[in-house]
């Protein structure tokens, strides 16, 4: 009986399977061919992205801030329009949550944000504009300074300053006295101050810094002046032991006023006690808000016989939490 030899077929590798199948794949009239991206949406997409009813829907469309045509007897939105109308206003928020104006609010700003950058009430900058110290443009009825007319008026003024340069500032003002301060120094008069300046004598003496538009004399300069000469000397007022250790030349220049006028030490603080004039000079706020957070107790009062003082540690605690909360909001 012959023997039957089966031959046995070759099976082929998986890599080989997965080709024929993309291959057949391809080639087929049924093929599953890739989405293509829209490019119209109709207006009840549109207002649901925006969270419009009806009647607002087509009256954002006829205001004609963005491409729509009638296909097939509806009217389209084109989205690419749409979307480079919506990074340029900021009156509509998507419902999505998606930022809207980024284009606009990368070449402008708003009243606002420019108050915000100098530190002052959004009045003041609408005068500023009312005297056409900065070009304006209107968005969405609202008015909005191009960045560009921002900073080229920033530099032709010293007065207002950002954040960053008001810091700036306040290192040189801690570096620096004004003229009355001078004279307080000295204990005489702002006339005879501005004698000094002008005397070639002693006019050599001094350097100066302007500050917000205000000229101010260097420390180290008025130093200077007290040991290049003799006939001028610090005023014996100023020379009590905690004034002279005071470390705030701001609270200290306070301190020699407020001596000047009462002749009387104790009307003033000292190294660990703040009056309550002091606290609302350093705190830039009313007398009667000092009373108010005291009475809160955001920090410690003590009396020393018939006076009221503050605990200085803890005041200035308190504010630089204050403004650090302030700067993260």
């Amino acid at each position: 009986m012959a023997t039957a030899i089966m031959k046995q077929k070759e099976v082929p590798e998986m890599d080989d399977v997965e080709e024929i199948i993309s291959k057949i794949s391809e080639e087929s009239p049924y093929r599953r061919r890739p989405t293509q991206k829209r490019t119209w949406m109709t207006v009840p997409e549109m207002g649901k992205l925006l969270g419009l009813k009806k009647t607002d829907r087509y009256w954002l469309v006829h205001k004609n801030v963005f491409e729509s045509k009638e296909i097939a007897g509806k009217i389209r939105i084109n989205i690419a329009s749409f979307e480079k109308w919506y990074a340029n206003q900021i009156k509509y928020h998507k419902v999505t949550g998606e930022e809207p104006g980024k284009e606009l609010k990368s070449w402008s700003y708003s009243v606002k944000e420019v108050a915000d950058l100098l530190g002052v009430d959004d009045y003041l900058v609408y005068d500023l504009l009312k005297k056409n110290q900065m070009e304006t443009v209107i968005v969405d009825y609202w008015k909005r300074i191009p960045k560009e007319s921002f900073q080229n008026w920033y530099k032709s003024q010293s007065r207002y300053r950002i954040k960053e340069d008001r810091e700036k500032d306040a290192l040189l003002e801690e570096a620096t006295i004004t003229m009355p301060e001078m004279a307080q120094l000295l204990g005489t008069t702002r006339s005879a101050v501005y004698t000094i300046l002008d005397n070639p004598k002693y006019s050599h003496f001094f350097e100066f810094i302007v500050i917000a538009e205000k000229k101010r004399i260097t420390k180290e300069s008025f130093q200077k002046f007290l040991e290049g000469q003799d006939r001028y000397k610090l005023d014996p007022s100023n020379d009590y032991e905690e004034l002279a250790q005071e470390q705030n030349i701001a609270l200290a220049n306070f301190r020699r006023k407020k001596l000047s006028q009462t002749g009387i030490r104790g009307s003033n603080g000292n190294i660990k006690y703040l009056t309550f004039d002091e606290a609302s000079y350093l705190a830039k706020v009313s007398r009667s808000m000092i009373n108010k957070w005291a009475d809160k107790g955001k920090f410690t009062v003590i009396k020393v016989g018939s006076r009221v003082r503050i605990r200085r540690d803890e005041f200035e605690d308190w504010m630089e939490q204050r403004d650090l909360e302030r700067s993260m909001q």
